[in-house]
């Protein structure tokens, strides 16, 4: 889409309660209608507005003064994140990744005392190492067993 179609198409109220509602994640215990205004960059006015809507449609709570995000953004969440599988999530990221070091870039899982490869997108040079999805290794050997095995919880 060229700049005056995205211009055109551009709903600045919806972003701005976007922004609110990023906002609101920042803040788990809440946030007041001031706190709201001054880091939205809005009047008290348009925060109150935004955080009312939020709040009749079910996205967020108040008690008292507090503004929170409700459990209904997770619902939304849920229905999209099962519409769709890992792959679908990590494919762009990896893709971007990949091009920009213009190396491979792997996804893999633990697997007992091994590294399971579950994605990759392979790199553009003449020689690389070939690692097709469901290789399997042990995980002390390979960079990428190591940092998961590093994230492992001792006992």
């Amino acid at each position: 889409m060229d700049e005056a179609a995205v211009s055109r198409d551009h709903v600045g109220s919806l972003e701005r309660g976007l922004a609110v509602m990023e906002i609101l994640a920042r803040h788990p215990s809440g946030t007041t209608l001031t706190e709201m205004a001054e880091e939205a960059g809005l009047t008290r006015a348009g925060a109150r507005r935004f955080l009312l809507t939020l709040t009749a449609t079910g996205y967020a709570t108040q008690a008292g003064r507090v503004f929170s995000l409700s459990p209904r953004l997770l619902t939304v969440a849920r229905t999209w994140l099962g519409g769709a599988s890992l792959w679908a999530f990590a494919a762009p990221i990896m893709r971007s990744v990949a091009a920009q070091l213009n190396e491979a870039c792997s996804a893999a899982i633990l697997s007992g005392e091994d590294v399971v490869y579950v994605a990759r997108i392979p790199g553009r040079r003449i020689l690389s190492v070939s690692l097709d999805v469901g290789t399997r290794l042990p995980a002390y050997c390979t960079s990428m067993g190591r940092i998961l095995l590093a994230g492992l919880t001792s006992g």
